[in-house]
């Protein structure tokens, strides 16, 4: 028991440090939409024009100098003249960008807003803010103490829509997490006839873009597996569970079509657990005694093979909701006689990163 909580307590913590790591790309100072990136955005300026120093950028609401007579204010959203008036202009070259006036539908959320996009070719677009920072004080004037910071968020035409998407939408890979409810049975186990036990399931897995709508994933999750029965002897009730804990590998093909998302492919496990614990019951409910009866020598702590097959649709912008049944072909018994076999239906959410 002590080497199980040991090894469990490691997955645990060796997940939560991989979600920190891989979360750490796309998380800015505002929200996980935000980049501190924008050094590569430049505006060329003529010669002729007088405000086209950084003092006029730096520590003002505007994102760029004074070109042919205008300028973006990206803390009021939009295009000034040379004294600082709002214009009507809904389209202007400043520097190497279009400036351009689009409705657009930021991430979660269904209502449009209005707001100028810096057009970057290729159907994609950048909008940039300057926001106010939570810790000015303008009663101190050093370097430290700017007023504005920069929030850049990204956009991508998709149909007859400009929506937000992330920095690393168009990336070959990304990484995701899951989190879901399982239900698990022995196939074959016992003649007590078991039920089918029910719990979570949590992993971490990446996501690798081979085509257009092809996609190739691995992954691996932890998860309680098992049976349960109820018993009743003498003056005592309770219940006795199998305990088969595994941590399960998971390699997929993944094909998207129009709504849903079609998968299949093989899967390992390797148990932690292998156990049957008995919670003894009184009548009037409380628990006096528990009983452990390990499994190790009637069940295998490797399974070679299972094969995976499901379902998945999009619920919101990078959260996928999934249903997936897996049928063990390895034989879990280590009784030759006995064709015990792990089967288990898992419904869940993910989000990709």
């Amino acid at each position: 028991m002590r080497n199980f909580n040991a090894n469990k307590e490691f997955i645990i913590s060796l997940f939560l440090i991989m979600v920190s790591y891989y979360c750490s790309s796309q998380v800015g100072v505002r929200n996980a939409f935000d980049t501190r990136n924008i050094n590569n955005i430049t505006f060329d300026v003529s010669p002729t024009e007088s405000n086209n120093d950084n003092s006029v950028i730096n520590g003002n609401p505007f994102l760029t100098p004074l070109i042919n007579g205008f300028r973006y204010n990206a803390y009021l959203d939009e295009i000034v003249d040379s004294k600082g008036k709002v214009t009507n202009v809904l389209e202007v070259k400043l520097g190497d960008y279009l400036f351009i006036k689009k409705k657009f539908y930021t991430i979660w959320n269904k209502k449009s807003s209005n707001g100028y996009l810096i057009d970057v070719g290729e159907e994609s677009y950048i909008r940039i803010q300057k926001i106010i920072r939570n810790d000015y004080n303008p009663r101190m004037n050093n370097k430290s103490n700017k007023r504005f910071e920069e929030k850049i968020t990204y956009y991508r035409q998709i149909g007859d829509k400009i929506k937000q998407v992330k920095k690393n939408e168009f990336d070959k890979a990304h990484f995701f997490i899951q989190l879901g409810y399982i239900q698990s049975a022995l196939r074959n186990y016992s003649s007590e006839g078991f039920k089918n036990r029910n719990s979570v399931y949590f992993g971490l897995g990446r996501i690798f873009h081979v085509k257009k709508s092809i996609d190739l994933i691995g992954h691996f999750f932890y998860s309680k597996n098992g049976g349960y029965q109820y018993y009743g002897e003498l003056e005592e009730n309770g219940k006795k569970i199998i305990l088969y804990n595994t941590i399960g590998l998971e390699f997929l093909l993944r094909k998207e079509l129009k709504k849903i998302t079609l998968f299949t492919g093989p899967r390992t496990n390797f148990a932690f657990k292998r156990e049957q614990r008995k919670a003894s019951r009184r009548f009037y409910g409380f628990r006096f005694r528990d009983e452990y009866t390990s499994l190790e020598n009637s069940l295998k702590k490797i399974l070679p093979l299972g094969a995976t097959i499901g379902f998945s649709f999009i619920l919101l912008e990078s959260i996928n909701f999934e249903v997936k049944y897996n049928r063990g072909i390895s034989v879990l018994s280590k009784n030759n006689f006995e064709k015990t076999r792990l089967n288990s239906l898992q419904t869940g959410l993910t989000y990709r990163f």
